[in-house]
């Protein structure tokens, strides 16, 4: 017993050290970036009976990373805000009750989702999705580290900037200038059933997508446009560390700080 105690203790130390990255024995790591020319506040909230991460929600200026330490069977979802201001209004998009630390609450929509579902078992996979269901305010690419982009667990970022392309009606503008700073969903902005795959068209066989889900299929392939996106990339690769990056593609600095 007594030559055990002093590895008990070390491991306590260890997930009691500050700083940017806490990863629990047998966990996972996610790398999250900010490749953006402007600043993010990333977010993470947990499905439910899964605990809180990193309280939920960081800063992250341009260019800068931080880790974020996970269980090994942890699911819940990442976005990222803009715009914040924590001693006013809060964040222009993805905003969690006008925090920085979320602490479980989900974002305010509408907000691009990483959607993560972890396993211990290899042989089973982890999966993970991103979404625009509910609308968009940032591109974000995800893959596993060491990178495989051959093996299909690499989701890319969009070739176009949805807030340029998002028709008037589903728009989220910002300042003075009125500039777009998210892009609804048809269902949140509408609330009808034929747009939000419920009621009559709760099937994968009655809801096909609209004319607005397209235009986010256009602009990113990869991610889910509407609740039965078949097209969409859900990859099933094991991995303990991956690679969550806000604008992987720097499209300019459209996103209104205003």
């Amino acid at each position: 017993m007594a030559l055990l105690l002093p590895l008990f203790l070390s491991c306590i130390l260890v997930l009691a050290l500050p700083g940017p990255a806490v990863l629990m024995v047998g966990g996972v790591t996610f790398h999250v970036t900010n490749k953006c020319p402007f600043p993010v506040w990333p977010a993470v909230a947990p499905n439910a009976g899964h605990p809180v991460l990193a309280a939920g929600g960081f800063f992250l200026p341009p260019g800068q990373s931080k880790r974020v330490g996970a269980p090994a069977t942890w699911n819940g979802r990442f976005w990222g805000r803009t715009g914040c201001n924590f001693a006013g209004t809060g964040c222009l998009t993805g905003d969690c009750e006008g925090r920085l630390a979320c602490n479980g609450s989900i974002g305010a929509p509408p907000a691009t989702l990483v959607e993560v579902s972890l396993h211990e078992d290899q042989s089973k996979g982890s999966f993970y999705d991103v979404s625009v269901v509910d609308g968009y305010n940032l591109p974000v690419a995800v893959w596993t580290r060491p990178a495989n982009r051959s093996g299909g667990c690499f989701i890319a970022g969009c070739a176009k900037d949805v807030n340029a392309v998002c028709p008037p009606e589903l728009q989220v503008t910002s300042g003075k200038k009125a500039t777009v700073v998210a892009c609804r969903s048809a269902c949140l902005a509408f609330g009808l059933d034929a747009f939000c795959c419920r009621g009559a068209y709760g099937t994968a066989e009655t809801c096909r997508g609209s004319v607005y889900s397209r235009i986010f299929r256009d602009a990113c392939p990869a991610y889910y446009s509407y609740a039965y996106d078949v097209a969409a990339a859900t990859p099933r690769c094991y991995a303990q560390e991956y690679v969550l990056t806000f604008c992987p593609s720097r499209w300019g600095d459209r996103v209104a700080q205003a």
